[in-house]
């Protein structure tokens, strides 16, 4: 694993480890904690046997069955990345699962996951069954979802669908959009443009590329 290391996630076994590389395979398996950001290759993350929390943020691609192996995982946060299936979950003993502004659409496979307390879904262009259904359901058993309100969901599901991976989320500031996934920009957790809650409804009702306008000044 050391020889093929992506530098993101060499930098970030490093500060977990304290040194540079060569690391041991014994220090792979002491790792609890690691937080990885803009990598464009997880690799094998098998080895960190231990972990307990993982923080992806810009990671692009993002493959859930390189996680799917790592069975002391509590809390797993992907966020602004290139996650587009949480298939490789289902096997996992979540407490909390955190993705906010990723590509997911099916959350099925969450729902096997009996333990999972917490989950933050904003800004993914989740299916009409997984919002209207599965959503709910995680919520009646006792799961805390954050999740986008119908409008934030329904231009992100439309903007996906015309192939223009641009998603819509609200902050306090108002609606904001982003680019998730390093295909578009090399900083997806930045520079998220507030925009106008009637210029949202043109992209939802007009023409989708003109989000991409939102973001020239980056």
């Amino acid at each position: 694993m050391n020889s093929n290391l992506d530098p993101a996630v060499s930098k970030s076994i490093a500060r977990a480890t304290g040194h540079e590389p060569p690391f041991s395979k014994k220090e792979f398996e002491g790792i609890q904690d690691l937080h990885i950001r803009n990598s464009h290759d997880l690799g094998d993350l098998s080895q960190c046997s231990s972990l307990e929390i993982l923080l992806l943020v810009a990671c692009d691609p993002v493959d859930t069955d390189q996680v799917s192996h790592l069975r002391s995982l509590r809390s797993l946060t992907v966020r602004d990345s290139g996650m587009g299936s949480v298939s490789g979950l289902a096997t996992l003993s979540l407490l909390s699962f955190y993705a906010p502004r990723n590509f997911i659409r099916d959350i099925a496979p969450l729902m096997s996951i009996s333990r999972l307390r917490n989950l933050d879904l904003t800004g993914n262009p989740l299916s009409e069954e997984s919002y209207r259904y599965l959503v709910p359901q995680l919520i009646e058993r006792g799961c805390r979802v954050i999740f986008s309100d119908e409008f934030e969901w329904e231009l992100t599901r439309h903007l996906h669908a015309e192939g223009v991976s641009v998603s819509c989320y609200k902050s306090p500031q108002g609606y904001r959009l982003c680019r998730p996934g390093l295909k578009l920009t090399d900083s997806p957790e930045y520079a998220h443009p507030v925009i106008e809650k009637s210029d949202a409804e043109s992209l939802l009702s007009g023409n989708p590329q003109r989000a991409f306008q939102y973001f020239e000044n980056d």
